[in-house]
């Protein structure tokens, strides 16, 4: 057996070290990026509607975007000093787009989509202006149908980004035997893909307890038909946690041949790198162009690294036209995007402020425990277990070893966490971290349901589209019932910014669109 979890053994010795980490520890930032699909209240049917005027320009804005498809909102906030603050960002965010939404739209609640076309044209493609930015965004975003279909483009999820300070790094360094540290930047990517190996090997217990899509409307089309109960309009795998992490998402041949190194940021970079330019067969069948334009950026394992989908990537915030692995090489990482969060459709803001410090404590816990280097047969190791967690992690007879259930080796890791709970609890002047701790003991000791348990009831008792437009609903009218004047101005302000800013970009196009593309595919 391969499998390892990562034990944070006592960490402060004296009130003086303890004091210290809390130093360190009130250095980490935080910041949220949430999807979610607009649907027509009248029969939760997709939205056909373009990107409101009123939101801003969907390539320029800040804070306000587009993901995959025109119809699914992305609401990405700035850097914080905890997440509370994030989440108070988003919230803003979010009752912004509620007020200037029409009034027949609302904000899917659910990772799994509402119902979807019949065809796959039906489902918009993201439109960001006539800039050659924006058009490379959505040629990309075109390739992406070819290569999974669009309903792929329409499940949602939410992205928690954090960093640590270098003074965190430094303490690390000199708890590994480096009192004298080491270079800065060297430093933050060894203790960065530190921490990504230890998440690895305990995302399995973050989609047990924060998974929250064990269902899918009859519209979203299913290879797999016999995994699933019949209920009405929906389908639900009894047991599952995350059909949006399982192989129902972006899984492909193609992604499965990359191999990525998750030890080295050079050996990461360069499997990316590759992948971007290594041809690919399937993708040459599909062609580059058609009578409508560029069917896809290349004919490549993947048209660019974000295509890869990982549930944790290293990132650097890019320069205008920058790669984003040139960015990582050029100068570093600077925080670390988890990736693998269901939306959890009781949580207004997508994620509740208790989710919220169990993902900051399980990231710290990856960052302070020691990290050895993947071997093949773990990583195969930890792929099995995360595909079994997906599918069938509330089974009471799935193990995570040959001694020990999925729900006991859970239980094993948080036993080690009240010191750092306590800690991180101190640095930010919360509870949420022992909150957090609480209540992922009781769930995983049946004290009272997982999330994907309490939506899979929900999804029995009034079906996928009924339950998620009821939530929609609830959030949407305490959007509307708490308008703050000062910001929806604020917000209101950049939005017209934006706009004026894609113009300019448009205006300011110099060349052949074929020869932007050309460029950006094959920079250096």
């Amino acid at each position: 057996m391969h499998l390892k979890l990562p034990i944070v053994s006592h960490i402060a010795t004296s009130e003086t070290e303890r004091n210290a980490l809390i130093e360190h520890l009130k250095g980490m930032r935080f910041g949220l990026e949430k999807e979610g699909l607009r649907v027509s209240t009248k029969d939760a049917h997709l939205a056909q509607t373009p990107h409101a005027t009123a939101l801003g320009s969907a390539l320029t804005h800040p804070r306000i975007t587009t993901d995959y498809s025109e119809a699914l909102l992305e609401f990405v906030t700035g850097t914080h000093a905890t997440p509370s603050d994030a989440l108070a960002e988003l919230n803003a965010l979010q009752g912004f787009a509620a007020t200037v939404l029409g009034e027949d739209e609302r904000i899917w609640p659910l990772s799994m989509p509402c119902w979807l076309p019949e065809s796959d044209c039906d489902i918009p493609l993201a439109y960001y202006g006539e800039s050659h930015i924006g058009r490379l965004k959505t040629v990309y975003r075109r390739g992406l149908g070819f290569r999974y279909g669009r309903q792929m483009q329409t499940i949602a999820g939410v992205h928690f980004n954090l960093s640590f300070s270098d003074d965190f790094w430094a303490w690390r360094a000199a708890r590994d035997g480096h009192p004298d540290g080491l270079d800065p930047r060297r430093m933050r990517d060894t203790g960065y893909f530190e921490t990504i190996r230890n998440f690895r090997r305990i995302q399995w217990i973050l989609m047990l307890l924060t998974g929250a899509s064990p269902a899918v409307d009859e519209s979203f089309r299913l290879l797999a038909t016999d995994r699933f109960q019949i209920s009405g309009r929906s389908r639900i795998a009894q047991h599952a946690t995350s059909l949006r992490m399982s192989d129902l998402g972006y899984q492909s041949t193609a992604q499965e041949s990359i191999n990525i190194c998750f030890n080295y940021l050079d050996t990461y970079c360069q499997s990316l790198a590759d992948a971007v330019r290594r041809s690919w067969p399937t993708y040459e069948g599909i062609g580059l162009k058609d009578d409508n334009g560029f069917k896809q950026l290349n004919t490549a394992v993947l048209q660019i690294e974000n295509e890869y989908y990982s549930s944790i990537r290293p990132k650097r915030i890019q320069e205008p036209g920058e790669r984003p692995v040139r960015a990582l090489i050029n100068r570093g990482i600077e925080y670390l995007e988890v990736r693998a969060i269901d939306l959890n459709p009781y949580a207004r803001n997508g994620i509740s402020e208790t989710e919220a410090g169990l993902i900051t404590l399980m990231m710290a816990a990856a960052a302070v425990a020691d990290s050895a280097l993947f071997t093949d047969a773990e990583c195969v190791a930890i792929n099995g277990i995360n595909a079994r967690t997906t599918w069938a992690g509330r089974q009471t007879h799935q193990t995570y070893d040959d001694s020990r259930g999925l729900h006991q080796a859970a239980l094993e890791f948080f036993d080690s966490l009240d010191e750092l709970a306590a800690i991180l609890d101190a640095a930010q002047s919360v509870t949420h971290h022992t909150d957090a701790l609480v209540d992922a003991r009781v769930r995983l000791q049946a004290g009272c349901p997982l999330l994907s348990e309490e939506v899979e009831q929900a999804t029995l008792d009034e079906g996928h589209l009924t339950f998620g437009l009821k939530m929609a609903e609830q959030h949407h009218t305490t959007w509307r019932n708490h308008v703050d004047s000062e910001e929806h101005a604020r917000l209101a302000t950049i939005a017209a910014e934006s706009l004026l800013t894609e113009a300019q970009l448009a205006a300011a196009n110099e060349g052949s669109f074929d020869a932007f593309v050309a460029a950006y595919v094959n920079q250096p």
